[in-house]
């Protein structure tokens, strides 16, 4: 396991609750999918870390995008550039997307590891559309990176649109024809529900999880996957979406 003391060097805010964090690093480089263990403080009251999706890694750059949901990410948001933090990592599974037409689905911060994926996708020339939903349209972050690199993309949103929408209803009607592959990420009712649609292209979840460890010593993240049980932490966190059983 490595460990990296690392200083922000840019504190973003995206929304009211999503804030993104830059670091110059320039360790193990990281793949789609992988993330960090980040420490929150040194302290013992916060005393596991959070697991945190790369969002971007480019020119020595890593960036992490992180949603306010509790204490500890709450305690990360009042970071700010200059302030060091201990980051573990990358943890997961090298993931290599195929060189194929492919569809990115990305629900609310699902956002943040489909973006990483993105940029993969677009240096090496690979198609994709990209399918973003959030609950309101205010929501959205890195809209016009993925304009930029997508062949096309779909914004939807429950909320602040004048037809109410989500990423499932909308794939409902869409020609999938043109895909042989396609990526998700987003909560896990939105994965149930690409399940249950048993779309006609190969998927991939990118499975995300509270994580004790982030090295599969404490099966904290274990999921049920092809009759047997994996740990997201090094088993995925991309995993074929048709193989996961959500019900164990």
């Amino acid at each position: 396991m490595r460990s990296y003391r690392l200083k922000i060097v840019r504190r973003t805010t995206h929304t009211e609750n999503i804030f993104g964090l830059d670091f110059k690093y320039s360790g193990i480089t990281p793949w789609p999918g992988q993330f960090f263990q980040v420490r929150v403080d040194e302290g013992v009251e916060l005393f596991l870390n959070r697991p945190i999706s790369v969002a971007s890694y480019k020119r020595g750059h890593l960036l992490l995008v992180v949603k306010i949901v509790g204490r500890g990410t709450r305690t990360l948001s009042m970071k700010k550039a200059g302030d060091y933090l201990t980051l573990f990592g990358p943890f997961g599974r090298r993931f290599r997307p195929a060189h194929r037409k492919s569809l990115i689905i990305a629900g609310g911060i699902g956002i943040a590891p489909l973006h990483f994926l993105a940029e993969y996708m677009a240096r090496r020339n690979i198609d994709f559309d990209v399918l973003y939903g959030v609950r309101n349209k205010d929501e959205f972050i890195f809209r016009s990176d993925l304009k930029r690199m997508a062949s096309r993309v779909t914004f939807v949103a429950e909320r602040g649109y004048r037809e109410k929408e989500t990423v499932v209803t909308r794939i409902r009607r869409m020609d999938l024809n043109d895909f042989s592959v396609g990526y998700a990420c987003g909560p896990r009712e939105m994965l149930m529900a690409l399940q249950e649609l048993k779309l006609p292209i190969t998927t991939y979840a990118f499975c995300e999880d509270f994580m004790g460890c982030g090295c599969g010593l404490c099966l904290g993240c274990a999921i049920m996957h092809g009759g047997v049980y994996r740990r997201i932490c090094i088993d995925g966190p991309v995993l074929s979406l048709g193989d996961i059983d959500f019900e164990v």
